[in-house]
């Protein structure tokens, strides 16, 4: 396991400025090792914006972009490849004739059941030697920074 140390640029300039930069790079290193360990690309893409899709459906292309700030033309492409796979809809909306609404299928449901309990074993397994404490405030921790990165 690598160890996250304090950059040159860093160092001893007091705790409040080291903070933010070890946190920067542990959460580099965590999505890092997250992304090497999880297998195909394509199946980490998939369910990341099958995921979004799931929690705002029904929801227009533009909307998803917004909310994975991703390029449209980027979630185009992928959603072509969700669609052809059976694993999202797209249905007229009612409210725009010339936008679509997406939703995910039965199908991607199960896709992205099974790529959650992927991540939930590789999780398990990493901490599995950590005291129950450690894993629930990691949880509380991140659930925390989570919200106020998203109050900014």
């Amino acid at each position: 396991m690598t160890q996250a140390t304090t950059s040159p640029a860093t160092a001893g300039e007091g705790g409040s400025a080291e903070r933010p930069a070890d946190l920067v790079v542990a959460l580099s290193a965590l999505v890092t090792h997250l992304k090497r360990r999880s297998g195909d690309p394509d199946t980490s893409a998939r369910a990341f914006l099958l995921g979004h899709v799931d929690r705002l459906a029904p929801v227009r292309a533009t909307d998803l972009a917004d909310a994975t700030a991703l390029d449209l033309s980027t979630i185009s492409r992928h959603l072509r490849g969700l669609e052809d796979a059976g694993l999202l809809t797209r249905s007229p909306d009612p409210d725009d004739r010339r936008a679509s609404l997406l939703t995910v299928t039965d199908e991607g449901r199960v896709f992205l059941a099974d790529a959650v309990r992927a991540r939930t074993a590789l999780l398990a397994s990493a901490t599995a030697g950590w005291p129950a404490d450690d894993v629930s405030t990691l949880s509380a921790l991140m659930t925390r920074l989570a919200h106020d990165l998203e109050t900014l």
